[in-house]
């Protein structure tokens, strides 16, 4: 679960699997959730991503990542 946490503090998407685990919830109340747009998540090719930043709103955590990101020119 640590290294969970950690994905979603230092990647900017994850998959609605590991959302699922770090929400505390099954496989397939994740996939679910993510249908009605309980869990958000955006398309990327034929796999969704759930943004990182809404996740950790969602679970109360600091919104941005521990990771320096880069600055646009």
């Amino acid at each position: 679960m640590a290294d969970d946490i950690m994905r979603v503090l230092t990647e900017p998407t994850v998959d609605v699997e590991l959302a699922g685990r770090v929400l505390g919830i099954s496989r397939k109340t994740a996939y679910r959730a993510r249908e009605t747009g309980e869990i958000p998540s955006i398309k990327i090719g034929r796999q969704y991503r759930v943004p990182t930043a809404k996740l950790r709103e969602m679970l109360g955590l600091p919104p941005h990542s521990l990771t320096p990101q880069p600055i646009a020119a």
